[in-house]
C-alpha cells in the first residue's frame, strides 16, 4: 500500500478485492463446516451470486471497482454474516465448533459494515470524529484477530500435544 502512495496511485479498488476474496474465503470455510447439504447449496449458490452482481455492476459502471464501493463491502460482508449465524443457528443444537470465531465474524462484519457505511456521513465532520470511527473499526479489528488466535489455540494446540 505505501508503494503504491508514493507513486501517488489511488489503492481504493484493493479494498473491493479484499471484501470479495474475504467473501469467498469464509464461505469455503462455512460451506465446509456446515453439514446440511441445503445449507451447503446455500452458501454456495449466494456466493456466485453476489459475485456476479458484483461483477455485473464492475462491467457496467468499470469506476465502481476503482473507488470505494459501498454496495460491494455491505453485501458481502452481510452475506458472511448470514452465513455465520446459520452456522451459529447449528451449534444450538450440535457440538460448538468454531464458536469464537464465528462470534468474532458476526461481531466484527456487523460493526465494520455500520462504521463503513457511516463513514461517508463522517467525511463533513471534524477530523476528530473520523478517527474516532477509524480507531473503533482498528479495534474491533484486532478482538477479531485476537479472537482468531483464542480459538485457534483451543482448537489445535491439544492436538498438537
Amino acid at each position: 500500500m505505501e508503494f503504491m502512495y508514493h507513486l501517488k496511485f489511488d489503492n481504493l479498488f484493493v479494498i473491493n478485492i479484499f471484501v470479495i476474496g474475504q467473501m469467498i474465503l469464509l464461505s469455503l470455510f462455512y460451506a465446509s463446516i456446515l453439514k446440511n447439504k441445503s445449507q451447503k447449496k446455500i452458501v454456495k449458490h449466494s456466493v456466485c451470486w453476489a459475485s456476479l452482481i458484483l461483477g455485473l455492476q464492475f462491467f457496467i459502471d468499470y469506476k465502481q471497482f476503482l473507488k470505494f464501493n459501498l454496495f460491494a463491502i455491505t453485501i458481502t460482508s452481510l452475506l458472511v454474516v448470514a452465513f455465520a449465524l446459520l452456522h451459529f443457528y447449528n451449534m444450538l443444537t450440535e457440538f460448538k465448533t468454531y464458536y469464537y470465531i464465528t462470534i468474532a465474524i458476526i461481531f466484527f462484519m456487523l460493526g465494520s459494515t455500520i462504521l463503513y457505511l457511516v463513514g461517508n456521513i463522517t467525511l463533513s465532520l471534524s477530523k476528530d470524529v473520523k478517527l474516532i470511527s477509524w480507531a473503533l473499526n482498528a479495534f474491533l479489528f484486532l478482538i477479531y484477530q485476537l479472537v482468531i488466535l483464542y480459538e485457534w489455540k483451543i482448537s489445535f494446540s491439544k492436538k498438537m500435544n
